[in-house]
């Protein structure tokens, strides 16, 4: 839609993690460092933690960019809340080890024979596991007797944890100490700060060739940055919509009163959801008597094909903002005084005593 009208090569702010487009703002250069250096220690755990939207997946897809050349095994586990039970044949899955119909103790054994076949070819192995903080005490411990495994003096795996602060909790209030004494280097991802944020946004529009069209007015940096806390993922959300803004209303430069626009429309729109953009999932009644097969015109919209669609839905987003404009332009009623408020009150007095 905009990459067109603005001639940008792509999508500057998809919300997708893209190693290409990666910011090197100086925390995630502090957490490869650290990354890195418990590579070259080759055992125990490294932990990254961070808030929601401040690049940790990024970081590590970067992380497999740079090690791909390397002689080492490299293995991922997008966590989902697993257990004790769960976390072996995930591991197992990770390094194409079949496990279905293994005994834990059977497991065990087949994870530790492929990690010694893997020593012989490699360097060492390495195991990374997102969304960390989804993770049990019970996985976290079978995870470090995972990385207990060593011949002749030399581990057999090395695990990274990524994950959210809860992870740190996790840790921390079930007292695994002996996990917390395996954990050989640790980072926390910050959120940027208000020039790197800047620095984030103009990184990101010279990735896709943008020639200044838009132009940004100097404050939208600053209004970007204070609404999305320096949250990267908040930062492209915000600047993708802006853009998009700019595009329906045929803008080649945008202000502060289009930022207002776009920060009011997104607010509406998830004004229930809390500052971390996660909203609890709660479950949502039914009514039973809503009619669960589609009426007559949404059938009809459906049929239609995608450009159709992304006509009707452009126009539909024209006249919304058209609509917000004029509703904004027209004056609040004047709300009454105190004093008229009284003498209303008296004239109703004076009528029901001479009733």
């Amino acid at each position: 839609m905009y990459q067109a009208f603005y001639k940008l090569r792509g999508k500057p702010f998809q919300l997708t993690p893209d190693p290409v487009m990666l910011f090197p703002s100086m925390g995630h250069k502090r957490a490869m460092s650290y990354l890195l250096y418990g590579l070259e220690q080759g055992e125990g755990f490294v932990m990254i933690t961070g808030a929601v939207g401040t690049g940790k997946t990024l970081l590590i897809q970067k992380l497999f960019e740079e090690l791909a050349h390397r002689n080492i095994a490299m293995a991922s586990i997008a966590s989902a809340n697993l257990d004790g039970e769960d976390i072996l044949p995930a591991v197992a899955s990770a390094f194409a080890l079949s496990y279905e119909g293994r005994g834990k103790e059977s497991l065990l054994q087949d994870v530790k024979r492929h990690l010694m076949a893997l020593r012989d070819r490699h360097s060492h192995a390495l195991l990374v596991v997102d969304e960390a903080q989804t993770l049990t005490s019970a996985a976290l411990e079978m995870l470090r007797i995972l990385s207990n495994f060593e011949v002749n003096g030399h581990a057999l795996l090395q695990v990274f944890l990524i994950g959210q602060a809860e992870l740190q909790r996790t840790i921390i209030t079930n007292r695994m100490e002996q996990l917390r004494q395996r954990i050989i280097a640790s980072h926390k991802l910050e959120p940027m700060g208000a020039e790197e944020s800047r620095e984030y946004i103009l990184h990101r529009l010279h990735a896709v060739g943008w020639n200044n069209d838009p132009e940004l007015a100097p404050g939208i940096f600053a209004g970007v940055y204070l609404a999305g806390r320096g949250i990267p993922r908040k930062v492209n959300l915000i600047m993708d919509r802006l853009l998009l803004h700019g595009y329906l209303e045929d803008l080649h430069s945008l202000n502060q009163a289009a930022l207002t626009v776009v920060l009011d429309e997104i607010h509406e729109e998830m004004a229930e959801v809390p500052q971390t953009l996660e909203a609890p999932a709660i479950p949502q009644r039914r009514d039973p008597g809503f009619a669960t097969t589609p009426s007559e015109r949404e059938t009809e919209f459906t049929e239609l094909d995608l450009t159709q669609r992304n006509n009707i839905l452009l126009q539909l987003m024209h006249e919304n903002i058209q609509l917000r404009g004029m509703l904004k332009t027209k004056p609040a009623p004047t709300p009454a005084t105190d004093d008229a408020m009284v003498a209303n009150m008296r004239r109703g007095r004076s009528r029901r005593k001479r009733k």
